[in-house]
């Protein structure tokens, strides 16, 4: 009977606060990904590629399945970019930036072994992957998101940085 009051009080509590802690768990995590998908946006006019032209379409690639794909989609509709998935490493052509979801099934030294010297920006979400060397790599600190920045991997890539995105970054080797 305990156990039942129990459940029936727990019941009531979810009800108050609003319904389904899923939903609200969804909620929260897709507000992340705009979040991320507004910072990658951002990193664009804080970034420099080798022998890239204004007048050239920017090209977001997402590796494998996130939920930024449709934020990033939402937030360019105006501006002369390109947002794809990829389901594997293979089909991933040239881009401007590559996205590397959590839950990615590829091995991040794979990743970087493929874009090794090349002016692609590798941007992951993963605990321990800018230290890896990840180009820039999205952390929570503090209930806040952040970016960790891996200023060696960048200049192996032919990337620049500017210091003002420097000054807002997570200096990470």
């Amino acid at each position: 009977m305990a156990i039942k009051n129990h459940i029936l009080f727990l019941a009531g509590i979810i009800i108050l606060m609003g319904g389904n802690p899923i939903a609200a768990q969804k909620k929260i995590k897709m507000e992340e990904y705009e979040l991320k998908a507004a910072f990658l946006i951002r990193f664009v006019d804080y970034v420099y590629w080798k022998d890239y032209s204004k007048n050239k379409t920017f090209k977001i690639a997402i590796l494998e399945e996130s939920p930024i794909t449709s934020s990033l989609l939402n937030m360019t509709k105006n501006k002369k970019m390109e947002i794809k998935e990829y389901k594997n490493l293979n089909e991933t052509g040239f881009c401007n930036i590559l996205f590397v979801p959590y839950d990615c099934t590829i091995p991040i030294e794979t990743i970087l072994s493929k874009f090794s010297g090349k002016p692609v920006l590798i941007v992951t979400e993963q605990n321990g992957y800018g230290k890896k060397g990840s180009h820039m790599n999205f952390v929570m600190v503090e209930n806040k998101l952040k970016f960790e920045v891996n200023l060696k991997a960048i200049n192996k890539s032919g990337i620049g940085i500017s210091s003002f995105l420097l000054q807002h970054a997570i200096i990470v080797q």
